[in-house]
């Protein structure tokens, strides 16, 4: 007998190929089936005499020894061994000598894999009677000293409808909620307490089993007095015969643990295959030559092929011959280090290639011996893209025209171009290194230094143009025009870049295209012109993408028709003020400009004066630039420093108080909590500042682990008596500091509106995860506000707590709603699942 609960098989079949078919089908459809497969019968004998197995599954027609002959054997040396006759060609004559010679079940082979579950159930059936009877023999040889201890009763019934007792011994009270004594008398019929829906079967299962003379094992609900349904499991038989009514005597106890058990157990699969199955990437295990043990359903469709042809395959089948030395690779480097990575491409069934990356790790059982190797696959045909498109710029950069060069953050030349190296007269490796006034006068590159600085202070401006000279190796000066941009990489200043146009012939006509470069000098944004009365006399394409109105729309309307009346006066204003400056010939102002369909977009207006003729004033021109985005920005990090008061409460708390023990006990191991605190404080600080900058964004996802981020959220917050209960342990795919801090804001939420006591309850469902708990909850009329920012119903809240548990959610693409907890509290239900949305 192997280990209870697994089930060793013996599959002996002539053919190795379908052997090792079955065997994988087997341990595929149930996880608790191992198979170690023969080829003839006599080595399946010699294999049961050396190693202990469940049961034994055999073709029939073998040479030497047929399945027939093999099941005579079994029989007689290993007696009632469960023996599945499990073969191609069947008949009435098989079938029947097979019966006749003690087979446990018979079964012919079928075409396709469905097959196989019905082969799984049969074994786990016969080896499940097997056990079963045999640890009904050995009870039987025990009843007479367990009886008084065990959790049940036994009993003495008349084999009728309702099957009135005679005799009942044990808890029958705990067991049902009735005494034996009422059970007995007939005051309580044992069959009323079945329910209606499972009396038939259970009627029909022990008149069978009592037909054929056996014992009969039954699982029925009942009942109990107190109106609760419980699972009960009996196993009786027939003892004697009275006036021709057979006499059952049996014992009954309670499953109904073990029945949730198995109905959770069920539902965990049922989700970890549901989890597998919404993973975008590809999920696959396969063993140690490459063969599929597992995969999703992303797997299917990605490569095309059907479930049926996966199982046949194995990873070098879906691999290009080319790259199969590559594959040997990744599995030897993911087996010895445990984990491995590698790039390589898919053939999909209609022959098309994809780009994968193979995330893999090492798979062992629970003796740490291999199995294989688990990963997932992911499509990277974009990220080469993209790469493939970088090499097109680094191309691009390198035969353009223009000198282009690229500064370090202390100003040294990282970079230059070809282009560079002939205007300066020098080959690239004499440029790249240096100090940039070896090639330009110092002033210039001081004011282009300036300029750098300015476009960092200025967020809502890229670029800027400076003109300035160059210096080549001959001493020859050149008036240039330099564009340059900061480099920055989330946030920080990396370095400048600048790209240098000769405008030396350019400056000779200047002054004829004055007007011109007034209208364009902010490509990308509208620009117009306006004559002295007010009226456009040019706008650029990019007006329609905004007002909805085209340049023919507008050409020759008066300003007004996308200004307000606030933001002409202002308009006018600022020109008269120019007018009024002779320094000055160019100004900005606020204004809303106003859509076709009447919206209002919150813009900046830079407006200039145009080239005067004689003096009179002849017009402006001007850029228009969106900053809806830049008001939002300045308005969230006006609500956020608020925010970053009421989130550090807690750990302020907890540094003034372990301060303070420390103080008075002088046990400086305080401290460590304090500093602790004050490093989350200033983790919440970086954080809360970069979601007020970057509005609803959130960093790197990964597989988070819901229990762990729940129970770091809640040492995170000052909680009293309140209790936390966490009954789930999925992940989710999140950013993990804004997931904590969205536990934490519901923590702090529930304590403070709930009682000292409150029990704040953390898990998942098919859909995504949920925070109840059981306080007041909140009322149905205010469900629709408390995500409002500013909104509270308590002295000591801001407002802003739920607000930012929405922000979070709405930045990972989940939506959030506040329902009614079981306990008649809040939930806060998440949807994490796209379909489920």
């Amino acid at each position: 007998m192997t280990d209870e609960g697994r089930v060793r098989v013996l599959h002996v079949d002539d053919d190795p190929e379908f052997a090792d078919v079955t065997a994988m089908h087997l341990e595929r459809v149930d996880d608790d089936i191992t198979v170690e497969t023969e080829t003839s019968a006599r080595d399946g004998l010699e294999r049961l005499r050396a190693e202990a197995f469940d049961c034994v599954v055999s073709d029939h027609d073998m040479p030497g020894m047929d399945g027939l002959d093999f099941l005579r054997a079994v029989r007689e040396e290993f007696g009632d061994l469960p023996f599945v006759l499990f073969t191609g060609k069947g008949n009435e004559e098989i079938a029947s000598d097979a019966i006749s010679a003690g087979v446990t079940e018979y079964l012919q082979k079928d075409v396709g894999a469905d097959q196989f579950p019905v082969l799984a159930n049969r074994i786990q059936r016969a080896v499940g009677e097997r056990r079963a009877k045999a640890a009904l023999e050995e009870s039987e040889r025990q009843l007479s000293t367990l009886i008084s201890n065990l959790p049940g009763i036994v009993y003495r019934a008349r084999n009728e409808r309702g099957w009135p007792m005679e005799f009942v011994s044990g808890d029958a009270e705990g067991l049902v909620g009735y005494e034996a004594d009422a059970i007995e008398s007939g005051d309580v019929a044992w069959g009323d307490l079945i329910l209606a829906s499972e009396q038939d079967r259970l009627w029909d299962r022990v008149q069978t089993c009592v037909a054929a003379g056996e014992p009969f094992e039954v699982t029925y609900r009942i009942e109990t007095a107190d109106g609760t349904v419980r699972w009960l499991w009996e196993r009786g038989r027939v003892v004697g015969v009275d006036e021709g009514v057979e006499i059952l005597e049996g014992f009954i106890t309670d499953v109904t643990a073990r029945k949730e058990r198995e109905r959770e157990l069920e539902r965990e699969r049922e989700f970890t295959e549901g989890l597998m199955d919404a993973i975008d990437d590809a999920f696959y295990v396969v063993d140690t030559t490459g063969a599929f043990v597992r995969w999703n359903d992303t797997v299917t469709e990605v490569t095309g092929y059907s479930d049926g042809e996966i199982a046949a395959m194995s990873a070098y089948d879906l691999v290009p011959e080319a790259y199969h030395d590559r594959v040997d690779d990744a599995i030897a480097e993911t087996v010895t280090a445990g984990q491995g990575t590698v790039e390589l491409p898919i053939e999909t069934s209609d022959g098309d290639r994809v780009r994968f990356e193979f995330r893999g790790g090492r798979v062992e059982d629970t003796d740490g011996d291999l199995l294989g190797v688990a990963g997932i696959a992911r499509d990277i045909s974009d990220r080469k893209t993209r790469e493939r498109k970088l090499e097109q710029y680094e191309t691009l950069v390198e035969n353009v025209g223009d000198p282009m060069y690229v500064l370090d953050t202390d100003g040294t030349v990282r970079m230059a171009n070809e282009a560079m190296a002939d205007h300066l007269g020098c080959d690239r490796g004499t440029i790249v290194g240096s100090d940039p006034t070896e090639f330009m006068p110092a002033e210039d590159v001081e004011r282009v230094s300036e300029v750098i600085r300015t476009l960092l202070s200025e967020p809502d401006e890229t670029w800027r143009t400076v003109e300035m000279r160059t210096v080549d190796t001959d001493g020859e000066v050149t008036t240039t025009e330099n564009k340059v941009a900061p480099l920055v990489d989330e946030g920080e200043f990396t370095g400048s870049v600048g790209v240098i146009r000769d405008v030396t012939e350019r400056k000779l006509r200047e002054r004829e295209l004055e007007r011109y470069e007034t209208i364009v000098e902010a490509v990308g944004d509208p620009v117009y012109s306006l004559d002295d009365e007010g009226v456009f006399t040019y706008v650029n394409e990019a007006i329609e993408p905004m007002t909805g109105y085209s340049p023919d729309d507008l050409v020759g309307e008066h300003i007004g028709t996308i200004m307000t009346d606030d933001g002409i006066e202002a308009g006018e204003q600022l020109i008269r003020d120019l007018l009024d400056d002779p320094e000055a010939d160019s100004g900005t102002i606020e204004m809303d400009v106003v859509t076709r369909d009447g919206r209002q977009i919150p813009s900046e207006n830079n407006i200039a004066l145009l080239p005067t003729a004689d003096g009179e004033f002849t017009g402006t021109a001007g850029v228009i630039r969106d900053i809806a985005e830049r008001k939002e920005r300045e308005r969230r990090l006006s609500e956020f420093a608020s925010v970053v008061s009421h989130d550090l409460r807690n750990p302020l708390n907890v540094v003034q108080g372990r301060v303070t023990l420390a103080r008075e006990t002088g046990d400086v191991d305080h401290l460590a909590d304090a500093a602790a605190a004050a490093e989350r404080m200033e983790r919440l600080i970086d954080d809360l500042l970069t979601l007020a900058r970057e509005g609803e964004t959130v960093g790197t996802l990964d597989e988070v682990d819901l229990a762990t981020t729940a129970e770091r959220a809640w040492a995170g917050v000052d909680t009293g008596a309140a209790t936390l209960s966490v009954e789930s342990t999925a992940t989710v795919e999140a950013d993990a500091p804004r997931l904590r801090e969205l536990f934490e804001n519901l923590v702090r939420n529930a304590v403070e509106h709930g009682p000292d006591d409150v029990t704040v309850t953390v898990g998942a469902d098919d859909t995504g995860f949920y925070v109840a708990d059981d306080g007041p909850g909140v009322p149905a009329e205010d469900r629709d506000r408390v995500f409002d920012r500013g909104y509270t119903t308590s002295q000591s809240g801001t407002g802003f707590g739920l607000a930012i548990v929405e922000d979070i959610a709405d930045a990972h693409g989940w939506t959030v709603s506040v329902e009614e907890s079981e306990s008649g509290g809040a939930r806060f239900a998440f949807t994490t699942t796209p379909d489920a949305r």
